[in-house]
């Protein structure tokens, strides 16, 4: 960059460079400002940034302001609150004006109207795919819900028979597995199926509404005239029941009596067996004190018998020699001491002679002399 200076004012004077490189500067800001966008994403949306040149989208799942170059990206907001959709009889209820209801074929070939209620949502994890299927803003709302959840709703509530649609469990069953086939079929396209609701009761036409209300009312008389029969076979049980209860309760009494007496008996009998134990143990004690004690008598008079004969033996041993004879001569002493002799002597020969016998002489005989 040259200068150069006024002589009168000695400043520098700009030179053509210069102004070129601020009139640039100037471009630049000027066309920053205008590509340069900022984008609101409220707490009940999801955003999807655009790369315009290469295609790619981005998913901004944070609320607050979004920043970006008008030139290179753009910036989509999608509604990801909880959405209804009513499809009902009433023509001033629902998206659609007039009926908008669903006509159902039984299985057994029956016309039946009912109302439908879709609660849905978009996945805000999916929501590029949304984007992609559906198209920018709302558009969401009309292409896939809708006609999805009618079609499913037709098929699996026309596997019903007609009979069948008085069945409120049946027909939950029935719109459960339309739920679970509406969002497998609507999850790749980035929507989710909270809740399917028929609200009202179905409708039949009016020829066939009659021979409903004829059939209901069959139906209620059978069902009383089975109540009957039921309340009878209950009260049937019931005395069947009473009469096992009581002849229960008259063996469990009987069983009782025959445990009682059986208890008794028993008693009675260990109390026969001890007191027999009990006389068996005092007669066999008795019996052998008495065989112990009449065995000591008995080796007692056998010691005794046997001392005499021991005795016995020992005198007649000692009797059996010159002592025996002794002894028998002193018996013979004893015996003839007090022993008187009479007579009256007489001789046949014609010499007469004295014989005088004195106590002393007798003792002063000789030895062997009689």
């Amino acid at each position: 960059m040259s200068m150069r200076f006024d002589e009168k004012s000695h400043m520098p004077h700009l030179t053509g460079g210069l102004v070129w490189f601020a009139a640039a500067m100037i471009v630049v800001l000027v066309t920053t400002f205008s590509v340069l966008r900022v984008g609101r994403i409220r707490a009940d949306e999801v955003g999807v940034l655009l790369n315009k040149w290469t295609g790619e989208m981005s998913i901004v799942p944070q609320a607050g302001q979004k920043f970006y170059i008008s030139l290179v990206h753009r910036l989509y907001v999608l509604d990801r609150t909880l959405q209804t959709l009513e499809m009902t009889a009433d023509p001033n209820r629902g998206e659609r004006s007039g009926k908008d209801d669903v006509k159902i074929k039984t299985v057994d070939g029956s016309d039946v109207l009912v109302d439908v209620v879709v609660q849905y949502r978009i996945m805000a994890d999916k929501a590029d795919l949304v984007l992609q299927s559906s198209g920018p803003d709302d558009a969401f709302k009309q292409k896939w819900a809708r006609d999805y959840v009618r079609t499913l709703v037709r098929e699996n509530l026309g596997e019903l028979t007609t009979e069948h649609f008085y069945d409120a469990a049946l027909r939950s069953q029935q719109i459960d597995a339309a739920t679970v086939a509406a969002n497998a079929a609507l999850e790749p396209y980035g929507i989710q199926v909270d809740s399917i609701v028929i609200p009202t009761r179905p409708r039949f036409y009016a020829e066939y509404e009659a021979m409903i209300k004829k059939k209901k009312l069959a139906d209620q008389q059978a069902q009383q005239e089975e109540s009957k029969a039921q309340a009878a076979l209950q009260r049937k049980n019931t005395e069947e029941v009473t009469a096992t209860n009581q002849k229960n309760v008259a063996v469990e009494q009987y069983q009782g009596s025959v445990e009682r007496l059986i208890i008794q008996t028993e008693a009675e009998c260990n109390r026969i067996q001890r007191e027999a134990d009990a006389y068996y143990d005092r007669v066999s004690i008795g019996a052998e004190a008495a065989l112990y004690q009449k065995s000591r008598e008995a080796e007692g008079i056998l010691a005794t018998k046997q001392a005499e004969a021991d005795g016995i033996a020992a005198m007649g041993k000692a009797l059996s020699g010159e002592g025996g004879l002794n002894m028998v001569k002193l018996e013979y002493a004893r015996r003839l001491k007090d022993v008187v002799v009479t007579g009256q002597p007489y001789t046949t020969d014609a010499v007469t002679s004295r014989v005088a016998i004195t106590g002393a002489a007798a003792a002063a005989a000789p030895k062997g002399e009689k």
